[in-house]
């Protein structure tokens, strides 16, 4: 990254946020919107040993509450919140039943081999214990190459219907929200094709900030009145481990 394109980086995060406190005016506050809502609400009921699966700079350690013993968080990339790199080919270097909470979100799309990382979330989680995960379901491709599905509401449910009891599924956002999300990501991307275009970007941030705002209000009122449960952006579950946790 030139030192042109770090200088804009740094200001667009002081003036719209970084994750967990994105502003209204970021053109990434849509996409987070509910998924911060819902996390707020149910990461203070994990309790002992949590781990982060792809926990980056671990934003949403600050949501938990004091029942949380210990915090761990695994990754593929090395970074100054990553207590433990794992390999996405083999089982990941921790025992099974090890840990009361599990906490995966925005992971799942990523990950290569879904079998083996769900298959491993199960195997760390002790009975009983409290899986929080979510994934997109109408998103622009991101990360890649390394970007390989979506999750609808009832696909999210499939995968774990069978070890968990299902506390709750979400679904987050609606038609306001996912056009808004699409549009605010296209144009980002239009003006991150080429130098010239990315210059332009540099000069206009104080009316793609304004532009964004308006966007993300339009976003949530339509929202407000979708009641089709079909245009949404995200999904979350929340669900147990099925076992005795005494066994």
């Amino acid at each position: 990254m030139s030192k042109a394109a770090k200088a804009y980086a740094s200001v667009y995060r002081y003036l719209s946020g970084v994750p967990p406190r994105v502003r209204p005016w970021g053109f990434q506050w849509l996409p987070v919107r509910y998924l911060y809502r819902d996390l707020r609400e149910l990461c203070p009921n994990l309790q002992g040993r949590v781990l982060d699966v792809g926990c980056g700079l671990k934003p949403y350690r600050v949501w938990c509450g004091p029942g949380v013993t210990e915090y761990v968080g695994i990754d593929l990339a090395n970074g100054p919140e990553v207590d433990l790199l794992i390999d996405p080919a083999k089982p990941w270097p921790l025992p099974s039943c090890s840990f009361d909470a599990v906490l995966c979100t925005q992971v799942l799309e990523h990950v290569q081999d879904l079998d083996l990382a769900t298959s491993e979330i199960l195997r760390v989680l002790r009975p009983g214990g409290l899986l929080l995960a979510s994934a997109p379901f109408a998103y622009s491709e991101h990360g890649s190459p390394f970007d390989f599905r979506r999750f609808s509401y009832f696909g999210l449910k499939e995968i774990f219907k069978n070890d968990y009891e299902i506390l709750e599924c979400r679904r987050e956002g609606g038609v306001g929200s996912t056009v808004g999300t699409l549009m605010l990501n296209w144009i980002d991307d239009i003006l991150d094709a080429s130098r010239t275009t990315r210059i332009i970007k540099a000069a206009i941030l104080p009316v793609w900030l304004v532009f964004c705002f308006v966007v993300n209000l339009i976003a949530i009122m339509l929202d407000g009145v979708d009641s089709t449960e079909h245009f949404y952006g995200n999904v979350l579950i929340y669900a147990r481990k099925k076992g005795n946790p005494k066994a």
